[in-house]
């Protein structure tokens, strides 16, 4: 028996003893189940993922739990209609009589609300870029006063009580569209992040706050900070840089150059931001 052989019998003696010590797929399946469900309640939802995906392969009818906990970990994932499916399934399956029959519907909810924002910003997101895209095409015709078909167009879009409430209402559309989040998967519902929305006070003074979101058990933790800029006196041209490997993009304030907001990757939006953040300390200057 040549070395080659010795190995081969090596591993086909370490398959079958593998084998032989393999669990029945109905116990495999409940194994793997109870394996996820101790992950979730560790909110290790990507630990728990790897366990719950094990177990429609195996080629049985998986318990109804299976799609209440495989419904968590795609709504913790951002996948809210794949998220709906199983929770719905749950809850028909189970029926009013199901151990976590409430909590299931208020995870419905949440996902229909989750469905509801993110509609919303694909549909900010493209309104973003058209009028990007419009002001762009006018200014190419009007090149003269480009500041002013810009202004003209966010008030057209926005129809506020002036230019300088419709220019703070652009901004925070973007802001809330393009919240930064670290990591693979983008929920703001389950991730940390940072949160900014701007107003201007009556002195002309633009007022950002800020808000560390924490979720969870972590919730308490969150806080709030406003930071005050003098429109007056400062440059109206806003700087940013983007990185690839950070996946984000960070505003500049004008006052002092140092990192204002950090954003979601964007060339358009972020180009946006800045611009519209000029235009703002423009028509706070003008008074």
């Amino acid at each position: 028996m040549n070395k080659f052989q010795s190995v081969l019998i090596g591993i086909i003696a370490m398959v079958l003893s593998v084998n032989s010590w393999a669990l029945a797929p109905e116990i495999e399946a409940d194994r793997l189940v109870l394996a996820g469900k101790s992950k979730i309640a560790m909110k290790d939802f990507a630990a728990a993922r790897v366990y719950l995906d094990r177990v429609e392969p195996l080629g049985i009818k998986p318990s109804n739990e299976f799609h209440w906990l495989l419904g968590q970990v795609l709504f913790n994932e951002g996948q809210y209609v794949g998220a709906k499916k199983r929770v719905e399934q749950y809850v028909e399956s189970g029926g009013k009589e199901a151990e976590y029959y409430e909590a299931a519907l208020l995870l419905l909810t949440d996902i229909e609300t989750q469905l509801a924002d993110k509609q919303a910003d694909i549909a900010t997101k493209e309104k973003t870029r058209e009028f990007a895209k419009d002001w762009e095409e006018k200014v190419s015709l009007l090149e003269s006063n480009p500041g002013s078909v810009y202004d003209a167009k966010v008030n057209q879009l926005y129809l506020g009580a002036d230019l300088t409430s419709s220019l703070v209402s652009h901004i925070n559309s973007l802001l809330k569209s393009y919240v930064f989040i670290e990591g693979k998967v983008k929920n703001q519902e389950t991730a940390d992040h940072m949160s900014y929305s701007v107003s201007v006070s009556s002195s002309g003074d633009i007022l950002l706050t800020t808000k560390d979101v924490k979720v969870g058990k972590r919730s308490a933790a969150s806080a709030i900070k406003v930071s005050r800029l003098n429109a007056f006196g400062v440059n109206p041209h806003i700087g940013y840089r983007c990185s690839k490997a950070a996946d984000s993009c960070t505003l500049l304030n004008p006052a002092d150059n140092t990192d204002w907001m950090r954003v979601a990757k964007d060339d358009v939006a972020v180009k946006e931001i800045a611009k519209a953040f000029g235009r703002l300390i423009k028509s706070i200057q003008r008074g």
